[in-house]
């Protein structure tokens, strides 16, 4: 558990709906609760208490279930926790090996060009999952998305960069339709085009899907919607730089790695020189 202690020390439109109508409406909808197991955590609690033990996070309902010596099982909110980390994930199979990228360099400050890693060679993509490395998560308070309102309520949030200003990440499982207009579960009926333009669902499938935040140094948790557009509004005397340093790198806003990296490259931009 040395490693995860260590982990945790790093640092610490209902009117919009009716007009759209039903094919926008379907396009996803939520497909409840979504549990985590993990093999070991540790948890630093909101009194400064730590405890340890096999982890199950409810990640729908921010509850965590530690499993402790006596093989008890103590239930704990988000308001009961200030951080944890976790490790010896069950492997997912609906999730590609790129998920299960290390973090750990990213979460010291690592970037492509970081002058504090010159002598370390850039990490790569790992080519089989590794349910291994150690995971942190950090509890927020937030508006759970919901822009018009101003109640805030305590939330785990994946820690994936450095700060003053951290990658967040929220996951959650959704459904998607299952379209078909033919008999061959492809395409549209009624010669190529299905009534008022919307398709048929036959049935939903499920997917685990990444939403990405910023946290701030105040506590503030800030969505990225469309990462490119919110990371470059979110540094606005910086954006010209990052957006350039994007290029050149070729790195993407929407892969979780590489936008950690461009999170830390921001986060040395706005630094007082």
């Amino acid at each position: 558990m040395k490693n995860l202690r260590s982990a945790l020390s790093i640092g610490f439109a209902v009117l919009l709906l009716s007009l759209v109508g039903p094919a926008t409406a379907e396009a996803q909808r939520s497909a409840g609760s979504y549990v985590q197991n993990f093999a070991g955590g540790t948890v630093l609690l909101a009194t400064g208490d730590t405890i340890e033990g096999p982890i199950s996070l409810h990640r729908t309902e921010d509850v965590v279930l530690v499993t402790m010596p006596n093989n008890t099982v103590s239930t704990l909110s988000a308001v009961a926790i200030q951080s944890f980390a976790v490790k010896g994930e069950r492997l997912d199979r609906r999730r590609d090996s790129y998920y299960y990228d290390d973090f750990y360099d990213a979460r010291r400050g690592y970037y492509y060009g970081n002058p504090a890693f010159y002598n370390m060679p850039p990490p790569r993509h790992r080519e089989q999952p590794d349910t291994s490395l150690v995971r942190v998560f950090r509890t927020y308070r937030w508006n759970h998305d919901n822009d018009y309102s101003d109640f805030k309520s305590p939330a785990f949030f994946e820690q994936l960069s450095n700060g003053p200003t951290i990658l967040l990440r929220r996951e959650a499982l959704v459904q998607r339709p299952v379209s078909y207009g033919s008999p061959y579960g492809y395409g549209y009926g009624y010669g190529g085009a299905y009534p008022y333009g919307m398709p048929r669902s036959t049935g939903y499938y499920t997917e685990i899907k990444d939403n990405f935040y910023l946290g701030t140094p105040q506590g503030n948790v800030l969505p990225l919607r469309n990462p490119k557009k919110d990371l470059l509004a979110a540094f606005p005397k910086q954006a010209h730089q990052i957006e350039q340093y994007a290029k050149e790198n070729k790195l993407s806003y929407t892969n979780a790695r590489e936008l950690a990296f461009l999170v830390n490259y921001a986060n040395s931009l706005a630094k007082p020189q």
